[in-house]
């Protein structure tokens, strides 16, 4: 068989190594780059919350030390300007260090290692200039011997603007209102200061997923909080988990505030209130069948009561309160000495008026000349606790 040359600089087989596709060895690799990245690549970094583009999407950054901040910005986009850089017969690649690289001399076909380090930067002012060496092993063809192994020069420049949500949030935007009420009464100051706390946790947990999850303002009404919210989603999210923590209902109401320009579509405003239970720790209520109760605890799940006639904790879910009829009861609080104690009865002596009355022992210690505090019920009276 006739000797084969490369038809790019004429070298013989035997010399030049297998002919891919009529090249020699060299001539394959000249000819078929593998690192076909531009020498420039431009970013953006939001300069009012650090945020920048990943695959055309905003995210977060996972740090806001701004010389950190900026070198992940251009490492971020020199990678995604890799990923679609590389010729289309490398079919992965695995991003290493320099040195790791330098000791590989064998890969499969259609696989490359990439490492990348920066040999120069001036990131005092805007925008921030990043000089990065790149150099990429790879094998596109089962006859080559030797890997493809390029290196380039790629300045990334990272510039400032404000991302959507930001324009949005300096503009005063707001999508959604959380209303937070409490049936039949307004927010306690304890109430109001917990449910701040639990939307400020809520929110960071949320931007994480939904950056448009922002509070625009908070606003402190006599009856309730309302939350402007930059998304719908994220209103529901923190009426839920307020619902969760304090029981309650949440309802919608939308209203119509224009027209979008660009779809012709109608733009509603969503209300988005949450309405948590009526009572509190130390209310006195009563159920349909007369039972009376002090409420000891009042969470998401339901009610702890304590029955005043048996001193028992008992629990009902919101639906067994519902059922059962449970609601404020009126009554009267006095203070009252214990005076004397038989097996079956204490007589207690009044600390405002003095008069004296008896009552059947209740199930709880009691102590001679101790006081009291009492509660009085259609007439009966019940202990409370003893006086601190």
């Amino acid at each position: 068989m006739s000797e084969r040359f490369c038809y790019r600089c004429g070298i013989s087989e035997s010399e030049g190594g297998p002919l891919v596709v009529g090249l020699c060895q060299v001539c394959f690799r000249k000819e078929n780059p593998v690192l076909l990245i531009e020498r420039e690549i431009n970013t953006e970094l939001c300069q009012n919350c650090g945020s920048y583009k990943k695959r055309g999407v905003w995210v977060d950054p996972s740090t806001y030390e701004l010389e950190e901040l900026i070198f992940e910005v251009a490492e971020g986009a020199l990678l995604e300007e890799l990923g679609d850089s590389l010729d289309e017969r490398v079919r992965s690649f695995e991003v290493v260090s320099m040195e790791e690289l330098g000791e590989i001399n064998d890969l499969p076909v259609g696989a490359a290692v990439v490492a990348f380090q920066p040999v120069d930067w001036h990131i005092e002012y805007f925008p921030a200039i990043i000089t990065y060496e790149v150099r990429v092993k790879a094998r596109i063809h089962e006859l080559q011997r030797e890997l493809h192994d390029e290196v380039k020069y790629v300045t990334v420049y990272v510039r400032q603007t404000v991302c959507p949500r930001c324009q949005k949030f300096l503009g005063g935007y707001f999508e959604a209102i959380l209303q937070v009420r409490a049936e039949d009464r307004p927010l306690t100051e304890a109430e109001r200061k917990a449910i701040g706390k639990l939307v400020e946790e809520k929110v960071d947990e949320i931007m994480r997923k939904d950056r448009m999850g922002f509070i625009q303002d908070t606003i402190e009404k006599e009856e309730g909080l309302d939350f402007y919210m930059g998304s719908t989603s994220s209103a529901r999210k923190l009426a839920q988990a307020i619902k969760e923590r304090f029981g309650g209902t949440i309802s919608e109401a939308y209203e119509l505030v224009g027209m979008d320009r660009l779809t012709s579509k109608e733009v509603y405003r969503t209300s988005v209130s949450i309405r948590i239970p009526k009572f509190q720790k130390g209310d006195i209520v009563e159920d349909r069948r007369g039972n009376v109760y002090e409420v000891e605890r009042v969470d998401g799940k339901g009610m702890s009561l304590r029955n005043l006639s048996t001193n028992e904790s008992e629990h009902r879910d919101w639906k067994t309160v519902k059922r059962e009829g449970i609601d404020w009861v009126e009554y009267e609080k006095s203070e009252a000495m214990v005076t004397s104690i038989t097996p079956n009865e204490v007589q207690l002596m009044d600390m405002e008026t003095y008069e004296t009355y008896e009552l059947d022992k209740p199930g709880i210690d009691l102590r001679e000349g101790e006081i009291y505090r009492m509660v009085e019920v259609r007439g009966r009276k019940y202990f409370l606790r003893k006086k601190e």
